[in-house]
């Protein structure tokens, strides 16, 4: 056993939301990067697949030596372990509920459909097929960006209200994901100004600069 969690990443991947949420409560962790190879398998550290065998980021090790994959779930249990209600509802508030139906939402249809957009060929093979599936994750997005942007339509800084939360933190991320989309979202009024307001909290400045990443990328990188 150890007195940290311990955080395999990559700079801005899906390992980033976690990495907030650990900032923001505070938590004792270290950060482990993890390298991958040309076909995006990861080969250090060597024992990784071992950990995670879908090879893909986030893994958590909690300092009892209990691993957690799954950047949803691994943001949702630091935030309930650090007592935090600001930044997930508990089991009994009444906001609970839509919490959670929007946490899942952001992560299986939301993110799945920038993966679509972004990385066809995990989804077809064939020029001709893998342009088809970039073609109606590209409508896709069209339609999720707006819904997404009505969750800050009425002046909220945050999706909850004045506190920043898991919901927002994996929203901020995703966000940045679809730099190499057609459309980028920080281009919507709205989501731009979220996105702002999401980089300019402290646990969110702490952890892009530990990763070193820029905010807004050039496209296609």
């Amino acid at each position: 056993m150890t007195d940290s969690a311990r955080l395999f990443f990559l700079p801005g991947a899906g390992s980033f939301a976690p990495h907030v949420i650990l900032e923001a409560t505070g938590m004792e962790h270290e950060l482990v990067r993890v390298v991958r190879d040309d076909a995006g398998v990861p080969v250090e550290p060597q024992a990784y697949l071992a950990l995670n065998p879908s090879g893909r980021i986030p893994t958590l090790i909690w300092p009892d030596g209990t691993v957690q994959t799954e950047s949803a779930a691994i943001s949702l249990a630091i935030a309930e372990r650090a007592g935090r209600r600001d930044l997930a509802p508990a089991p009994d508030d009444v906001e609970r509920l839509t919490f959670l139906s929007r946490l899942a939402y952001l992560t299986n249809t939301v993110q799945v459909a920038i993966l679509r957009a972004r990385c066809p060929q995990r989804f077809a093979d064939g020029d001709q097929a893998r342009a088809a599936v970039v073609a109606y994750a590209q409508a896709e997005l069209a339609v999720l960006r707006s819904r997404c942007a009505e969750w800050y339509a009425d002046g909220r800084p945050f999706v909850r209200g004045e506190a920043l939360g898991v919901d927002d933190a994996f929203l901020g991320m995703l966000i940045r994901w679809t730099r190499l989309t057609n459309e980028p979202w920080w281009g919507d009024p709205v989501l731009g100004a979220f996105y702002e307001r999401f980089h300019a909290q402290a646990p969110v400045a702490a952890a892009r600069e530990h990763e070193g990443f820029e905010i807004r990328p050039p496209a296609g990188t």
